[in-house]
């Protein structure tokens, strides 16, 4: 059985299975990626949208988007593997974050005008974009089902991480995949390096924002313990696993 047949139910069958929740609402959400250094979405974040709109215009139960993504400075070589030239400094934050871009898209590509749109704009990476959005719909508190939009290379990170921070919570969880067809053959290589890598790192990173999400640590503490620095950066992948571990239940912990 292939991978979206498992874990993308379509919208028909989604619908179907509402039909028991007694009217609850049902929203969707996008994990963002880097923006260019103009603020431009990359194609693949571009897919992730076309996906999402095209779930919100077909299923009217989806009255609610939900764009997750902040600023998150693209080096100049992850510019390079898109590109395939350098082009721009890189290393800056853009001038917008990736919930605002991804509003743009969003009308652009023709969202219906009676879904609701919210922008979370803080999140640093994906387990942010999981605790951020599930804080959001806690204190809503009308919506049941989240249907989680991501590409195919990042799906099987974004599905864990969704399910060990919503753990707990009423809102259930479905999956819907974009796809990777815009993926450079560089930047394939380099998320065929990366994704192993997080999700191998996942448990002892999703602990700490778990200490987060309880009110154990604050937000800045849960960043450094994350990065290993006082800065976000993009290559926690190169951590090594056992300091991923030690960090993650260390009671005190400075860079």
């Amino acid at each position: 059985e292939p991978l979206a047949a498992r874990i993308c139910p379509s919208s028909a069958a989604r619908a179907n299975a509402r039909m028991h929740m007694h009217a609850a609402m049902t929203a969707v959400t996008v994990p963002g990626r880097k923006l260019l250094p103009d603020g431009t979405a990359p194609p693949i974040l571009v897919d992730r949208m076309e996906v999402a709109v095209r779930i919100c215009n077909e299923d009217p139960e989806l009255k609610v988007l939900i764009l997750s993504g902040g600023k998150m400075p693209m080096n100049v070589d992850e510019v390079t593997r898109i590109s395939g030239a350098c082009e721009g400094p890189g290393g800056e934050r853009p001038p917008a974050t990736e919930a605002e871009a991804m509003q743009r898209l969003a009308l652009r590509l023709g969202l219906g005008a009676d879904v609701e749109v919210l922008l979370e704009s803080e999140a640093l990476n994906t387990l942010e974009n999981a605790v951020n959005v599930r804080r959001m719909l806690e204190a809503r508190g009308d919506v049941r089902e989240l249907a989680v939009v991501t590409s195919e290379f990042h799906m099987p990170r974004v599905k864990q991480t969704f399910e060990l921070i919503f753990d707990g919570s009423s809102v259930a969880l479905a999956f819907d995949e974009s796809s990777d067809a815009a993926l450079t053959a560089a930047e394939r290589e380099r998320e065929d390096a990366v994704e192993p890598a997080m999700t191998a790192r996942l448990l002892p990173q999703a602990k700490i924002y778990r200490r987060y999400l309880a009110g154990e640590i604050s937000l800045e503490e849960a960043r450094r313990r994350f990065f290993h620095k006082d800065e976000p950066h993009s290559d926690v992948w190169l951590i090594p696993v056992e300091e991923v571990e030690r960090v993650a239940d260390a009671p005190n912990y400075a860079p």
